[in-house]
């Protein structure tokens, strides 16, 4: 396998590149605890596990608790190491099950990355994937970076993920800053071509909460040879009571992949200042090598 042809997914502030072909399956939410798992055409190859942790652990000591709570159900276990990242490895149902610990300190995070592999052990594919996993820190105009399902985005370090819609032709992920009208939004759209019927300038209007929008601003730019639609103004919804702020929202069709990006955001007064200066579209790049599926599998 190339490593030029691994994939970098970036989620809760935690790196990891896979081959092109590993989808993610599963994912949460929650920045305290929870999980990602990646499935090659045929199973599961690997569990990305995350918690929260004070300070780092006696790994040795993991290992060994490990060891002794999988006796019952896994065969041949022994400690190993790669990368210099300890662990342990044994055969469950036929497969080859390896589990590995790291801990960030900048983070005060602890991964537990688990591996599947058919059949045997292939330590030459732990030893690709087990460098890249790595801490991605806001940088330093205080944007946290996601990298997930075709799309890199940048979004204000005090927001969070509230939701995530994976479906056929259809990806979204949503981020809530600390208090209303804060929420940013990012979508990305396949099967353009069967039911995008009108320009784009008028679809991005027509996804545009008019009510809500005053003093509408429109423009066509080009940006890394994409030409982007924006919409601009304040956000300003009815009622005596409802936080009001800055709207921007944008929309291009990717070249390579042929899928349609829209980004989307409300930005109130204390974040204000990380509101895109320019547009929407600033926050949000195309990854179209999410898309490519190699000839043959990676295993």
């Amino acid at each position: 396998m190339d490593k030029a042809k691994l994939t970098e997914w970036i989620w809760r502030q935690l790196a990891i590149a896979v081959p092109p072909d590993w989808e993610c399956l599963q994912f949460a939410r929650d920045p305290a605890v929870g999980r990602c798992a990646f499935a090659d055409r045929h199973r599961y190859r690997l569990e990305f596990n995350w918690r929260s942790f004070k300070a780092e652990p006696d790994f040795d000591r993991m290992m060994k608790d490990y060891a002794n709570s999988l006796e019952s159900e896994w065969s041949d276990i022994k400690p190993i190491r790669c990368r210099g990242l300890p662990g342990l490895v044994g055969y469950r149902s036929g497969e080859a099950v390896s589990r590995f610990g790291a801990y960030f300190d900048e983070l005060k995070v602890l991964v537990e990355l688990v591996f599947i592999h058919p059949e045997k052990r292939d330590d030459a594919l732990e030893a690709r994937i087990l460098p890249t996993l790595r801490a991605v820190l806001p940088d330093a105009e205080g944007y946290q970076r996601w990298r997930a399902f075709g799309m890199d985005l940048r979004v204000p370090d005090k927001f969070a993920l509230q939701e995530c819609v994976i479906e056929p032709g259809r990806v979204g992920l949503r981020f809530d800053g600390p208090q209303p009208p804060d929420r940013w939004i990012f979508r990305r759209y396949g099967f353009t071509d069967q039911w995008m019927t009108m320009p784009l300038r008028d679809w991005l209007a027509a996804q545009t909460e008019e009510e809500f929008v005053r003093e509408p601003r429109t423009e066509t730019v080009t940006r890394r040879n994409e030409h982007i639609e924006r919409i601009a103004g304040r956000w300003q919804p009815k009622g005596l009571l409802l936080k009001r702020g800055q709207f921007a929202s944008a929309a291009w069709r990717n070249e390579l992949d042929r899928r349609l990006y829209h980004a989307i955001c409300i930005t109130g007064k204390k974040s204000i200042a990380q509101h895109p200066a320019r547009g929407a579209d600033e926050m949000l790049q195309a990854c179209p090598e999410f898309t490519v599926v190699p000839d043959r599998p990676s295993f």
